[in-house]
């Protein structure tokens, strides 16, 4: 029950955010060209990893992974990248951090990015 209560309040959270994602995120490449660049940047972190095995690499990896995911969503409108990262965000710090979901998106709204977050921003701004 509790994982339910975590996961809803997970999608609440990611919904208001996508809502005002515009406000926070610089405007950002659309969907398919951010999914190309992902996935090219998810190889490299793969390769990295195995070279040089880090927390600070696979905590990376696991952050672009989630917003692949969240890119790859299966609804009858693609989401945004604004939403894909955001959402990316905010169950990464509930993940690594131990955050509560309230706490990853008050560290978001206050613009409390990790390099690794930063990094992607980076990545899928235009």
């Amino acid at each position: 029950m509790k994982g339910i209560k975590l996961l809803l309040a997970l999608i609440f959270a990611t919904w208001s955010l996508s809502l005002s994602a515009q406000n926070v995120l610089p405007t950002l490449k659309d969907n398919q060209t951010a999914q190309t660049i992902i996935k090219n940047e998810i190889n490299y972190l793969t390769i990295a990893l195995k070279t040089n095995p880090s927390g600070e690499i696979e905590s990376k990896l696991d952050l672009y992974q989630l917003a692949l995911i969240n890119l790859n969503e299966p609804t009858q409108i693609k989401p945004t990248t604004e939403y894909a990262i955001t959402s990316a965000f905010i169950n990464h710090e509930v993940k690594w951090n131990n955050l509560i979901d309230t706490e990853a998106l008050m560290k978001y709204r206050r613009k409390q990015w990790s390099k690794e977050f930063l990094d992607l921003l980076n990545l899928l701004k235009i």
